[in-house]
């Protein structure tokens, strides 16, 4: 048995207890979450200066690009990116490996509990079946054209087959983003009803080939041999053309949502499908030099998440990396809240709450130590998921 104190504990779904004691038992489940004179009576306590709070979730993360740390240039925009992207991310087998393993040797190190993982084949199997972190992976799909919709389909239900066989674990089909995906394919992984992903508005660009059905979206899918001359171009932003095809009952992760407008997000509140909001703020910078009006989706009560994209994109997996950006560009933003969204949210979004998320008796969440200036993050004790 342990007992765990520090200045501030924070349980996440209830206020913060100074000097509270976890109290965990052999396997590092919660027994007891202690204040006020329970929590002076007892004796042989570890104490810490700092804040105490649940493991993170990440919720999203690209492992199988790991291998591309700093080999793209920053600030050219998520269309050039991308193109650079798919010019040099192949690999052989055992540079994948080592990136990857690395990687999540990375997360864990930074606090990160469970990660909602993105993949395109099977290159990240083996280190997720040893179970290390835990993993929802989301099959990734593209698919512009109509009619490649089944193949394209039946080849990632073949890799979520693949993936139960080595390593057991949750999975889904997930399309990419609107504009990489036909109507066909989106409508045929919604009615999968499991939960699902999608890059949202992560380039002006994406609302610009969704109004004018040009611009340099549509350049690049020209370039990679994508017929576009057919598509019916909705005319309105691509958020509102997203929510016309996917069921209220959908459990769904928009990502980025750099360029999502106020309109856009009172669109989505109204729409009643359950949706959750994904910030990856230092992809962002990365990639686009802009980062989401994050105050605007506050405002709106949206239920936020937090990711760290991949290492493509971004120079660390670390969540508390992801709080610090949104801090320092918007200061108004508080710990508390941001805290809530690394833990308990992404915690719900992958349907693990009542296991991970927050301090609370029964749970196995990982419990970490935050500085007070929020600098650095330690691992006191491991989740069990």
């Amino acid at each position: 048995m342990r007992k765990i104190s520090a200045d501030i504990l924070f349980p996440v779904t209830s206020n913060p207890i100074e000097n509270g004691v976890l109290v965990l038992n052999n396997n590092g489940t919660i027994i007891d979450v202690l204040q006020g004179a329970e929590a002076d009576r007892l004796d042989e306590v570890e104490k810490f200066s700092g804040v105490l709070c649940p493991g993170f979730v990440n919720t999203h993360c690209h492992l199988e690009l790991s291998h591309l740390k700093g080999k793209i240039k920053q600030g050219t925009s998520l269309p050039v990116f991308i193109e650079e992207l798919q010019q040099i991310r192949k690999a052989d087998e055992q540079t994948l490996a080592e990136a990857i393993s690395e990687a999540e040797s990375e997360m864990r190190q930074n606090g990160i509990v469970a990660v909602a993982d993105i993949a395109n084949g099977s290159s990240s199997f083996f280190q997720k079946s040893k179970q290390n972190l835990y993993y929802h992976t989301f099959m990734e799909v593209f698919g512009f054209n109509e009619n490649q919709c089944h193949e394209i389909y039946e080849k990632a239900e073949a890799l979520c087959k693949q993936y139960g066989c080595e390593v057991n674990k949750q999975v889904s089909i997930t399309p990419h983003a609107p504009y990489s995906v036909s109507l066909a394919l989106l409508q045929k992984i919604v009615n999968q009803n499991l939960i699902f992903s999608i890059h949202n508005q992560e380039s002006e660009e994406e609302n610009k080939m969704f109004i004018e059905g040009e611009g340099l979206l549509i350049k690049m899918l020209k370039k990679f041999g994508i017929k576009t001359e057919e598509w019916n171009i909705p005319q309105q932003h691509s958020l509102p053309y997203l929510l016309e095809h996917i069921k209220k009952q959908s459990n769904i992760l928009l990502v980025h949502n750099t360029f999502t407008s106020a309109n856009d997000i009172e669109a989505a509140m109204q729409s009643k499908a359950n949706i959750y909001w994904c910030f990856c703020p230092n992809a962002n910078l990365y990639i686009e030099k802009v980062l989401p009006d994050i105050p605007a989706f506050v405002m709106h009560n949206c239920k936020i998440t937090l990711g760290t994209d991949s290492l493509a994109s971004n120079h660390h997996l670390s969540i508390l990396e992801e709080i610090k950006t949104i801090k320092n560009y918007f200061p108004s933003v508080s710990y508390q809240e941001m805290l809530k969204w690394g833990t308990i949210n992404g915690a719900e979004f992958l349907g693990i709450q009542k296991r991970a998320g927050s301090l609370e008796k029964g749970k196995k969440p990982g419990v970490l130590l935050i500085d007070h200036a929020f600098t650095k993050v330690r691992k006191i004790a491991d989740a069990i998921i």
